[in-house]
């Protein structure tokens, strides 16, 4: 699938210093000229400000250099793309720009004003970004149009990462995130490799990685920010493999070569015996809390719980203080003391009681689903072939199209 943009906004990083590092530059100065048409120089720091604010990499001097090439780089790939678009008279839809900003809104929970808000308070035109919406969409439609109906998928193809997924199923499972950039040639090479590099320093460095993801990978996982999810030895290829396996949880990966580009991997968890995580157990709880006075009447009301369903009937016989309702939480999200203790009970059995100065807290659960490991299902293995397959297709057109394109620095 051709990449789709997702963003995440981080506020929090500060800017004061990016506007004095950055020259003041005529906002008709010229850039680039991509066959008659100008990139200005205004359009070049408007877009190296956006990288900055949604990525939150810091806006070092040597930091806005880079970048500045690579905002170049992808505001060239956009005036090609929008110029082939105009060429075979590919509509853009108003609409269909909203909605793609509502979408990216609903995933970083708000609205699209209040992303338009929150970049236009940094210092970035808020056209930058629907300019960069405009060309992805219509890059979209060319590439559907153009290769869609030529990608074939053989049964030989999904069986067999079907069937290699399946020998290893029982063997370590990942839960990983990507950045994916990828090249055709030995220049391209050469431009992917240092990129990977520069962004593996940045993610080193503690820079979050969603957002970079987001803002650099060509893999159509960039909408999730990278966000891949359980993935078995048998789905990885075995350049990915090798560089990740001893990486600890949390660890972002050197730049691993494979056939078509570089990646980056993170590490978000780890997990055996057919990828299944007790980590991802889902408990279902409440909590009661008695004054730390009534210490034997807590006890009774532990050993007597059965079953939520009976808790009001239960209640009547004693004299709680309150009843808090947990709700679902994973395993991971609750408190480390609880794990072990969770994992040995099932629903309808109390906790331990907890103590605290003044309270009694008998954490009762009603519910457990233990996670039932990764699931194998040949339509996701099919799809991930066709996203493989078109992303790249996309990256041999525009190369083309690039070569062709008459293309003037300034």
């Amino acid at each position: 699938m051709v990449k789709k943009i997702k963003y995440i906004f981080l506020i929090f990083f500060l800017f004061g210093a990016f506007s004095v590092t950055l020259k003041s530059q005529d906002i008709q100065a010229i850039a680039v000229i991509v066959n008659d048409e100008v990139i200005s120089r205004y359009d070049v720091n408007q877009r190296v400000r956006l990288i900055l604010v949604t990525s939150g990499i810091p806006a070092t001097e040597e930091n806005i250099k880079r970048i500045e090439e690579q905002a170049i780089k992808a505001l060239i790939d956009e005036k090609i793309q929008i110029q082939e678009a105009i060429k075979l008279e590919v509509p853009d839809s108003p609409n269909e720009i909203s909605l793609m900003l509502d979408n990216i809104a609903r995933s970083n929970q708000t609205t699209a004003e209040g992303i338009l808000e929150s970049i236009t308070s940094q210092g970035v035109n808020s056209e930058t970004l629907l300019n960069q919406i405009k060309s992805e969409l219509l890059w979209n439609k060319i590439v559907r149009g153009r290769f869609g109906s030529y990608i074939n998928i053989s049964d030989e193809e999904v069986d067999i990462i079907y069937d290699r997924t399946i020998q290893n199923i029982n063997n370590s499972q990942y839960d990983i995130s990507e950045i994916f950039i990828g090249f055709e040639d030995e220049n391209e090479e050469r431009e992917a490799r240092d990129l990977t590099q520069r962004l593996t320093e940045q993610l080193k460095n503690n820079i979050p990685f969603e957002p970079v993801a987001q803002q650099f990978s060509q893999a159509s996982s960039s909408g999730q920010g990278g966000f891949i999810g359980w993935v078995s030895e048998g789905q990885l290829d075995p350049e990915i493999l090798s560089s990740i396996k001893d990486l600890e949880i949390g660890a972002v990966s050197e730049p691993i070569k494979t056939v078509n580009g570089y990646f980056i991997i993170k590490i978000n968890g780890k997990s055996e015996e057919g990828g299944k995580n007790p980590m991802k157990n889902q408990y279902d709880l409440i909590s009661v809390s008695f004054n730390i006075e009534d210490k034997i009447i807590a006890e009774e009301f532990s050993n007597n719980f059965v079953s939520c369903k009976r808790l009001d009937s239960l209640l009547e016989n004693y004299n709680e203080k309150e009843v808090n309702v947990i709700g679902k939480r994973l395993l991971q999200d609750l408190p480390n003391e609880l794990h072990k203790e969770l994992l040995e009970k099932n629903a309808g059995n109390a906790l331990s009681p907890r103590f605290s100065e003044k309270n009694i807290d008998i954490i009762l659960i009603c519910d457990r689903k233990d996670d039932i490991g990764i699931q194998v299902n040949r339509e996701v293995i099919e799809d991930n072939i066709y996203s493989q397959k078109m992303g790249m297709m996309s990256r041999r057109h525009l190369r083309d199209l690039r070569r062709d394109a008459v293309v003037e620095y300034r």
